[in-house]
């Protein structure tokens, strides 16, 4: 481990802060983010992007960047692959991630470094957020509330999904290295399981300013894409914490149940019955119990005027 002060052994020096950005098929967004990361008021840093097997105009809008950026390329092997691809590639003491499809306000990494400076101890540090939707507009409330608006202890992330978000987060490399990474057969809820590795680590800062703005997109087909079922994270948290993670592992099957459901109901709105099918069949393997899907499968089948003549926002679909 170097610090930001050091030089590489080729003598270069390394940079304070390495920006991680992972791609994939990013071509219609990335250069937003990037605008966003070239217009910080801090400038001690790097861009080290990952692209992850992209098959759409990603290489060429990169390419445009030239020694502006680090371009790792890669067969797609998915996000927690990428990202710890994109920090094996970098050099700076701090590392701080963002998505493609996001952006950052221009004094993110000056608040980020600057609080992470006067607390070396701290592992990790993420802030507040905007949520917008693909069109760039502001559209929900960000998901930390007055409950989670400060710096979690490790019994609240067990009991709980804690709301941190991958572009809001800058964090020292030592505990990056000391966690082990993301987990690469982990396509879905990956943050989830290293934000609690992390927090072995050290304790973390909680920045209250929206210091980012990220993207809601749509939910349907990533919500199923990016799904491997409940077995894979619950088994992970299960062996490393017990019982003391009860909380965590009945929140996170409800906040999924709750997302495929919602992406199913949009779906069977939008005339799709197919994939809201899926959606609710999806349901059912983390909650065998979930009533309301085995009827939303029903009305899938339903011609449009009987579902409509139901009434309700899932049965609109023509």
């Amino acid at each position: 481990m170097t610090s930001a002060a050091s030089t590489s052994e080729q003598g270069e020096r390394n940079p304070r802060v390495s920006i991680i950005i992972p791609v994939y098929n990013g071509a219609a967004t990335i250069e937003r983010a990037l605008k966003s990361v070239f217009d910080q008021t801090f400038t001690d840093y790097e861009v080290v992007v990952v692209d992850d097997g992209s098959t759409d105009d990603t290489p060429a809008v990169l390419a445009k960047y030239g020694d502006k950026l680090r371009v790792v390329r890669q067969a797609n092997r998915g996000l927690p692959a990428a990202r710890n691809a994109a920090i094996a590639a970098s050099r700076g003491e701090l590392l701080a991630l963002i998505d493609h499809d996001d952006e950052w306000l221009p004094q993110k990494l000056e608040f980020a470094v600057a609080a992470m400076r006067a607390d070396p101890g701290a592992a990790l540090l993420y802030s507040d957020m905007i949520v917008v939707n693909e069109a760039g507009e502001e559209f929900r409330r960000s998901q930390i509330g007055s409950d989670t608006a400060h710096a979690p202890t490790m019994d609240e992330m067990l009991a709980r999904i804690w709301p941190i978000t991958p572009s809001t987060v800058v964090m020292r490399r030592d505990a990056f290295d000391r966690a082990g990474g993301f987990c690469e057969q982990l396509i879905s809820a990956e943050d989830i399981h290293f934000w609690l590795l992390m927090r072995e680590q050290g304790h973390f800062i909680y920045l209250p300013e929206k210091l980012v703005r990220f993207t809601y997109g749509q939910l349907f087909p990533k919500v199923l894409n990016r799904d491997i079922g409940p077995t894979a994270i619950v088994d992970l948290i299960r062996q490393r914490y017990g019982t003391r993670a009860d909380g965590l592992v009945k929140d996170f099957i409800r906040h999924r149940v709750r997302m495929i459901a919602n992406a199913g109901v949009i779906e069977m709105s939008r005339g799709n019955m197919e994939g809201a099918r899926r959606c609710f069949v999806r349901v059912l393997k983390y909650d065998p119990r979930h009533v309301k899907s085995y009827m939303r499968i029903a009305r899938t089948y339903l011609p449009a005027p009987i579902r409509r003549a139901l009434g309700g926002k899932a049965s609109r679909g023509g």
